[in-house]
């Protein structure tokens, strides 16, 4: 049986601009981003002229293709002079890694966090 595995988008627009959130479970496949990017392009490019903030939940995520790694870097330079705060939240020390060097691609600010709330409230304080 196979594992599951995938993204969930979600989108929600608050006082300080819009959250963009994430949810990645599983090992990501080509598929996976396949279905999600189209979602993400058509957000960000309806919210052009705004800030937009975004949590991204690694906490169930378990690794992904290697052609997809390169995926998620063509999405972080695509979308990163908009995206003003990036909240990482993980439990392993290679999530901690992999969000440090996402930081270092996206615009804005990347911080890792292992805990939701800690990372919700540091987003809602602009």
């Amino acid at each position: 049986m196979s594992e599951f595995h995938g993204i969930s988008v979600g989108t929600e627009r608050r006082d300080f601009g819009l959250l963009l959130s994430f949810k990645a479970v599983g090992r990501l496949t080509h598929k996976d981003y396949v279905v999600v990017l189209p979602i993400v392009d058509q957000v960000v490019s309806q919210y052009r002229n705004g800030e937009i903030y975004v949590l991204i939940d690694i906490t169930e995520l378990t690794g992904w293709e290697v052609g997809e790694a390169v995926t998620d870097i063509r999405l972080a330079f695509q979308y990163s002079d908009q995206f003003k705060k990036t909240a990482v939240i993980g439990c392993t020390k290679w999530q901690r890694i992999t969000s440090i060097v996402g930081g270092w691609i996206l615009g804005g600010t990347t911080r890792y966090f292992s805990e939701v709330h800690a990372a919700q409230k540091w987003l809602n304080h602009s």
